[in-house]
C-alpha cells in the first residue's frame, strides 16, 4: 500500500467533480475490503457512522463485494445484513436476506482447471452454494474466514463441483497469465485484486454492476459508487459519481475523486459523504 501526504479534500473541490442534486433521493454503493473495510477486520466504528448517517439522511445503501455470501456479513453490523447486496463479485445478488438473482461456473470446465492446479499445486478456493473448498489446510484467508465465519471447509471438493460453484479464487498472482488465457479460451472473466494480490475467476458478465440491475436503482446520476479495485471497473464505468480509494490504475481516469490511503482517509471520507448529503 503507497501512503501519499496527507490532505483534508475541500467541499469545493468535491462538488466540482461530482454531480449532486440535494432535491433528489441518492442510492450509495459500497466495496468492502480496500473501502470501508481493512486488514480482514469488522467494519470499524468511524465507517459506521457514517453509514448510519447517510441511511438517516433517507437515502439508499447496497453493498457490493467479491466477498461470499458467507463471509460479507460477519463484517458488517446487524443492521446491514437486511439491505441490498451484490455478492461473490457478482454471482450473487440478495435482497433482505432472499437471493433474487445467482450465477454459477460451469462445472465441466471448473473440473479441467482444477486438475492443472492441482497438478501444479496452486493455491486456491471455490466457493459454492453452501459450502467451500480450499486446496491447502492453511493460509491466511483459510484463517480469516474461520475466524470471522466459524465455517470450516468442505472436506469433498466433489460436492461442490456438483452442487454449483460461484467462483474461484487463485491465491498465487504467478498464474495470472495462464488463468487469464484459460477465461478467455473458456469464456470466463477474470478479477484481480491488487489490494491482497490474488484474482478471482467467475463466468463471463458477471460482475457487480451486472449483478446491480436486479436491484431497484435510481437515475444514474443519483448512484454513488465507492470501490478501490479492479472487481469495481464495470460500476465506474457505468456511473458517473465514483470515489476511488487508493490508486488502482485501472480506476483512476474514471474516479471523479479520490481518497488516498493515508492518516486523513476516513476524514476524507466523512468529507465527501457530508458533501452529498449537503452537510459541508
Amino acid at each position: 500500500m503507497k501512503v501519499t501526504l496527507t490532505m483534508i479534500l475541500t467541499a469545493n473541490e468535491i462538488t466540482q467533480q461530482l454531480q449532486i442534486n440535494h432535491d433528489r433521493k441518492k442510492l450509495f454503493v459500497f466495496d468492502l475490503d480496500g473501502t470501508i473495510i481493512y486488514n480482514g477486520n469488522r467494519l470499524e466504528h468511524g465507517f459506521e457512522s457514517v453509514l448510519c448517517e447517510i441511511v438517516a439522511a433517507g437515502h439508499d445503501l447496497y453493498f457490493a463485494t467479491g466477498r461470499s455470501y458467507r463471509d460479507y456479513r460477519p463484517m458488517l453490523p446487524k443492521w446491514c445484513h437486511d439491505l441490498p447486496a451484490v455478492v461473490f463479485g457478482g454471482g450473487m445478488v440478495v435482497n433482505k436476506n432472499q437471493v433474487v438473482h445467482q450465477r454459477f461456473l460451469q462445472s465441466e470446465k471448473l473440473a479441467e482447471l482444477v486438475q492443472f492446479l492441482e497438478d501444479h499445486h496452486v493455491c486456491y478456493l471455490i466457493d459454492g452454494r453452501n459450502e467451500y473448498y480450499h486446496s491447502v489446510t492453511e493460509s491466511w484467508i483459510l484463517t480469516d474466514i474461520i475466524r470471522i465465519s466459524g465455517q470450516h471447509p468442505s472436506h469433498s471438493l466433489d460436492n461442490i463441483l456438483a452442487d454449483g460453484a460461484y467462483k474461484i479464487l487463485i491465491l498465487d498472482s504467478e498464474w495470472k497469465n495462464y488463468c487469464e488465457r484459460f477465461a478467455l479460451e473458456h469464456d470466463w472473466e477474470l478479477k484481480f485484486h491488487s489490494y491482497n494480490q490474488c484474482f478471482d475467476l467467475m463466468p463471463k458478465n458477471v460482475n457487480k454492476y451486472d449483478g446491480l440491475q436486479y436491484l431497484d436503482l435510481p437515475n444514474s446520476e443519483d448512484v454513488f459508487i465507492f470501490g478501490n479495485d479492479h472487481n469495481d471497473l464495470e460500476l465506474m464505468q457505468n456511473f458517473e459519481n465514483n470515489i476511488l480509494f487508493g490508486e488502482c490504475h485501472e480506476l483512476l481516469p474514471l474516479a471523479k475523486v479520490r481518497i488516498a490511503y493515508d492518516e486523513d482517509l476516513l476524514a476524507n471520507f466523512e468529507q465527501v459523504v457530508n458533501c452529498i448529503l449537503k452537510k459541508c
